[in-house]
């Protein structure tokens, strides 16, 4: 047991340095199985560490009145989660068990490079995994964030996969563990 002040500081010190030993690691997702694959790449890349996993949708906020009083980001997501990314995600999870230390969705409503910076902060992402090639197939009020997070300048890591456009949803998410 530790007594005085200089123990206060020893245990903020460690909790600051327990706490960094997961990575932060955020990627953007418009809710198709597909666009796991880049979640995959991180996790494989990582796998000897504990990373906690951020999936952002980004989406134009709405400008009625009634929508915004009865705003709930949790049935915003749960309403553009399809059975199949549910699975898929579900499958990754069991497969990289040892490597996800925590796993959330978050939606981003921001315009603006400094938006965009204040999430990143806001949440101490220490890394972005983009699809190289893959282009986010955005339901009616997204838009795309990776322009956004290149011109941020923070960190970011891309991760080029093939992919085949004329798969439906149950073929990708077979792909997707092949």
């Amino acid at each position: 047991i530790l007594v005085g002040s200089n123990s206060i500081i020893l245990m903020l010190h460690y909790k600051f340095i327990a706490k960094r030993m997961v990575n932060k690691i955020l990627i953007p997702t418009d809710f198709k199985v597909e666009s796991l694959n880049t979640l995959k790449y991180s996790l494989e890349e990582r796998k000897q560490e504990k990373s906690s996993i951020i999936l952002m949708y980004s989406a134009y906020n709405s400008d009625s009145i009634t929508e915004l009083l009865f705003y709930s980001p949790s049935k915003i997501v749960e309403a553009l989660i399809s059975p199949n990314f549910k699975d898929a995600i579900n499958i990754i999870k069991n497969t990289y068990e040892s490597s996800i230390h925590s796993f959330k969705i978050e939606l981003f409503h921001g315009l603006n490079k400094n938006a965009f910076l204040n999430f990143y902060e806001a949440h101490e992402i220490d890394l972005v995994y983009l699809p190289k090639e893959y282009r986010l197939k955005l339901y009616k009020n997204g838009f795309d964030p990776i322009p956004l997070i290149k011109k941020s300048k923070v960190q970011y890591r891309e991760v080029a996969w093939t992919s085949e456009h004329d798969l439906t949803e149950n073929d990708h998410l077979n792909q997707l563990f092949k």
